[in-house]
């Protein structure tokens, strides 16, 4: 999955009308780390897409996104995709988790909806019309615009500013709801911390 979905769908789960603004910094240059203890049959960012022509770069306004991606995970167009997010704290050395969390069923039906996360943070910038592959189609181009992710977002409550994680996992599906053998597990690495008050 693209940067730009991950963590701003990370900050949407704690986003409210009201409260203080905060930052999400990606922690890790590579920014995509491999699931600790997977099972086996799990595969990382690289299982799900040729990274090769993406890039992303960072300075103090945030996060350049551009390039391309290409399909590679092995499953059929007509499988059906699940997306899960958590989000963990790291807590005296232990990843705890939180309260955070986000689950689609059916990211393919979904994933062209304007009221989605995904569509308002990735989606919409993907210039090819790939909706009929979603990522089903091992060898489709997921072409995106050049564009800048604040990763920004104004929060109600108390939360702890800190070092977290986001753990996303795809799943896929036959017409028979039988799991295919390959998952996609990756995590994405930051820092959460107040830049403003309300």
């Amino acid at each position: 999955m693209e940067l730009e979905l991950i963590l701003l769908a990370i900050l949407s789960l704690l986003s409210h009308a009201n409260g203080a603004e905060y930052e999400l910094v990606v922690v890790d240059e590579d920014i995509f780390s491999s699931c600790p203890d997977a099972r086996p049959g799990t595969l990382d960012i690289h299982g799900l897409l040729d990274m090769s022509e993406f890039s992303t770069s960072m300075d103090s306004d945030g996060v350049t996104v551009s390039g391309n991606t290409t399909m590679v995970w092995d499953i059929q167009l007509e499988d059906r995709v699940t997306l899960s997010i958590n989000l963990l704290y790291l807590d005296r050395g232990t990843w705890k988790p939180t309260i955070f969390s986000l689950f689609s069923k059916d990211f393919c039906k979904d994933m062209y909806e304007k009221n989605q996360i995904w569509y308002k943070v990735w989606t919409q910038y993907i210039s090819n019309d790939i909706k009929d592959k979603c990522l089903n189609s091992p060898g489709t181009k997921i072409i995106l615009e050049t564009y800048l992710v604040r990763l920004t977002t104004t929060i109600a409550g108390p939360i702890r500013e800190g070092h977290y994680k986001a753990n996303i996992v795809f799943r896929a599906f036959d017409s028979y709801g039988a799991e295919r053998p390959t998952r996609i597990c990756y995590e994405i690495l930051g820092d959460f911390f107040k830049v403003r008050n309300e």
